[in-house]
């Protein structure tokens, strides 16, 4: 489950995605684009587009852009990490399968 929070607004979470079954093992945001992606013990990837703006009374844009099929998943392995390119749009993913 990936929680997005808005601490200006409440404490709870914004908006609550589930894409996931079996869990998450990583996150990471790129540092140039509004990008961020999830890693799963399932071995797939979802990257997602991001957006705040300084408007605040305009909602936060979360869109689903892609879904990896990045690793091996059975439930115990999967994606162990994800790393976006500090300049480029590519990600970078590592698991434990062979």
């Amino acid at each position: 489950r990936i929680s997005w929070f808005d601490l200006d607004l409440s404490a709870k979470p914004y908006k609550t995605m589930r894409y996931d079954d079996t869990g998450l093992a990583s996150v990471s945001y790129h540092k140039r684009y509004p990008l961020f992606a999830t890693g799963g013990i399932d071995g797939n990837c979802y990257v997602f587009h991001g957006m705040v703006y300084s408007d605040l009374l305009q909602n936060p844009l979360i869109v689903p852009v892609k879904k990896l099929h990045a690793h091996r998943g059975d439930g115990t392995e999967g994606v162990t990490d994800c790393v976006f390119h500090p300049t480029q749009p590519w990600l970078f993913t590592c698991g434990i399968d062979a």
